[in-house]
């Protein structure tokens, strides 16, 4: 900031709520809003039933595991992290190993302090939702099952180096952005 004073946006008053859907994945709801001039618009605000949480991954070699996935709503297979839904009530790296283990079949040998690490959360679209996604570093991965993602995952787990997650996420072959977030917590942490 150049020191000029800017006025800084106000809070909308919501008036009404009303659902509109709602699954087992999502509830769409339309707010009645007064805007800050005094204007009422209707706005339509997703709803999820917990935060999201994503898993990078590495292994002793220091190479990351991703996960290939087609998304419907991109209508492309993508590169992603290993994560998934917080149950509520549950821990969020809890949820973060157990979406690993059950995607992937990859665990850390060891959990503590050096092995994990909490690199903090992302907004998942706030034009629309509340929501955050929850991003852990976890070295230390080994193969201790099979991976058995939900019946409607198609989960396809790679290993990558570090050089080339970098490269994919600065020419956009990655746009996913808890990968993207993960990359530049990890970059300005100086561990990658």
């Amino acid at each position: 900031m150049d020191g000029a004073t800017i006025q800084e946006p106000a809070v909308w008053k919501t008036l009404a709520t009303r659902q509109v859907f709602h699954n087992h994945w999502i509830k769409v709801a339309l707010d009645e809003v007064e805007l800050p001039n005094g204007q009422r618009y209707e706005y339509t605000r997703l709803e999820t039933p917990g935060a999201g949480v994503g898993v990078i991954g590495f292994n002793a070699e220091g190479k990351i595991l991703l996960e290939r996935e087609y998304r419907h709503g991109a209508g492309e297979v993508i590169w992603q992290l290993p994560g998934g839904l917080v149950t509520p009530g549950e821990d969020t790296l809890e949820a973060g190993l157990r979406e690993l283990r059950e995607e992937t079949g990859y665990a850390p040998a060891v959990i503590d302090a050096d092995t994990v690490l909490y690199l903090g959360a992302v907004w998942d679209n706030p034009a629309f939702s509340h929501a955050l996604s929850h991003i852990y570093r976890v070295r230390g991965l080994i193969e201790v099952a099979h991976g058995h993602p939900d019946h409607g995952e198609f989960v396809a787990v790679h290993w990558v180096s570090p050089t080339w997650l970098k490269e994919a996420v600065c020419t956009g072959q990655i746009k996913d952005r808890v990968v993207v977030a993960a990359v530049a917590y990890l970059l300005l942490r100086g561990e990658l």
